[in-house]
């Protein structure tokens, strides 16, 4: 059958645009806990360990550790910044962030979230156990395979960042820092690992509804930490003066509702 050319354009289009609305939340396919019901399984949906991030009932310290490429180490800065966004809506005895590793360059232009678990596996340290929840970050040399994101949250522990991205955030005139745009990012994809917003299976439930379905897990005041921008490298610098985003007061009612602050 031959098809018009008009419907061609329109099918094209339609691709175009689920494309360009892809989420910084990535799920895997979740195998659940494989290892027996005692062990804490690192592979599973961002979001199902929301309360362990949050409350005080299984894990009493947070540990983070760090691996970026070649020429994109974190900023400082926006360290210190997250270890204080953690500290003041977890409820944990101690947040510790390790000193960030360098590992080799994936030598990519760009990482699909199916590369960026293979490097998990080859190159995470810390897991959790006894007392003591792990997460994991890892910083990459190139761009999101599927959108111009900042980074995705993978795994109930696991957010990655991408170093290009930043560049392109921080680039020309009138930018925001590469400190504002790295602590704005990592914030937001922890927010995510936090079940925020929205997640199914995270226990972090709406107080009120103020949910931004059109994208994704994400808050509808484009004034909080949450709202979808806070992702994108081509729409992130409208949103800065001399600060940092924050959570909205939804935001925290949620994750106060799940035994955070």
């Amino acid at each position: 059958m031959k098809l018009s050319k008009q419907f061609v354009i329109y099918c094209t289009f339609i691709l175009t645009l689920i494309f360009a609305t892809v989420s910084c939340f990535e799920n895997p396919s979740d195998p659940g806990n494989e290892n027996g019901e005692d062990e804490f399984s690192h592979t599973r949906n961002p979001g199902i360990s929301a309360n362990a991030f949050l409350s005080d009932s299984d894990f009493t310290e947070l540990v983070i550790e760090i691996d970026y490429m070649p020429n994109y180490p974190p900023n400082e800065r926006a360290l210190d910044s997250l270890q204080a966004f953690l500290e003041q809506r977890l409820n944990k005895t101690s947040v510790t962030i390790l000193e960030p590793t360098e590992i080799p360059s994936g030598d990519q232009n760009a990482y699909t979230a199916n590369q960026v678990r293979d490097l998990e596996s080859q190159h995470r340290d810390q897991f959790s156990e006894g007392e003591t929840l792990t997460a994991y970050m890892i910083i990459l040399d190139g761009r999101y395979s599927q959108s111009n994101v900042l980074g995705i949250a993978y795994y109930n522990t696991s957010n990655a960042f991408f170093g290009v991205a930043y560049d392109d955030a921080t680039s020309g005139f009138g930018a925001p820092s590469r400190y504002q745009v790295e602590s704005t990012s990592f914030r937001h994809e922890f927010g995510h690992l936090f079940g925020l917003v929205n997640i199914d299976g995270s226990g972090t439930d709406m107080q009120t509804d103020h949910q931004d379905e059109e994208n994704g897990h994400h808050c509808d005041n484009e004034n909080c930490l949450m709202y979808y921008a806070m992702e994108r490298s081509d729409l992130i610098s409208q949103f800065f003066d001399e600060s940092v985003a924050e959570l909205d007061a939804n935001c925290i009612a949620d994750l106060q509702a799940n035994g955070g602050k």
